[in-house]
């Protein structure tokens, strides 16, 4: 009996899916000591728990590593643990460039960086995105750009990323799927700013974006 796309989708139910994340947890994104201590010392020292699951990072460096990778930019760096995955899908001599609003963030970011044996593949650079990205307008194009910083301004970091990723490298954000506020109708007042940024995403035709279904949904473009 054939069965309509929707019925598909239903047969993965919460508690499916909760066990089917279990599963590429336990195969693909097994954290090692460091990556550990990193989520141990965000929940320690009061962080905001808002970094990306094990999962997600096991994918961003497996994206990263698939392109050849060697300038990749974060913006969002938090504690460091998206930055240590990403870091580690670069060569020896890669960088990753991650930007920062928060000094103590910062501070604690390389700190883990330094634990994790990637902060000499690590540029941490502070203050406010918008800011920092108007003095890398003349840094050589990015390989793959990873965006995780305040979500209203993902329409404005998109745009940019655009003009400063070369042909054939990747565009990616994290929660695309605002924790099923995209399409449950959530009032969380950055629903509004992740549908400009899928939408244009969608539409540009310089990208073909897709989103990820790892996690809360990693959206990612390929610029042409």
């Amino acid at each position: 009996m054939a069965h309509t796309l929707d019925e598909r989708i239903m047969v993965f139910d919460p508690p499916v899916q909760r066990e089917l994340t279990r599963l590429v947890r336990g195969l693909f994104a097994v954290e090692d000591d460091a990556l550990h201590r990193v989520r141990q010392n965000t929940r320690d020292l009061g962080l905001p728990e808002m970094q990306i699951r094990p999962e997600e990072g096991q994918m961003l460096q497996f994206l990263a590593q698939v392109i050849g990778a060697r300038r990749i930019l974060e913006l969002g760096t938090l504690a460091g643990y998206s930055g240590i995955w990403l870091a580690r899908g670069l060569p020896d001599d890669g960088l990753l460039t991650t930007l920062e609003v928060d000094a103590r963030h910062a501070q604690i970011a390389r700190d883990h960086f330094a634990l994790a044996g990637v902060a000499e593949r690590v540029t941490i650079i502070e203050g406010p995105a918008l800011e920092t990205l108007a003095r890398l307008e003349s840094a050589p194009p990015y390989d793959m750009v990873f965006l995780d910083a305040d979500k209203e301004n993902h329409p404005a970091y998109l745009d940019w990323a655009i003009e400063h990723v070369r042909s054939g490298g990747l565009i990616t954000a994290h929660n695309a799927f605002r924790g099923g506020l995209m399409v449950t109708g959530g009032a969380d007042g950055k629903v509004a700013a992740t549908r400009e940024f899928l939408r244009a995403m969608a539409a540009h035709e310089r990208l073909t974006g897709t989103i990820i279904p790892v996690g809360d949904g990693i959206a990612a473009a390929i610029v042409r």
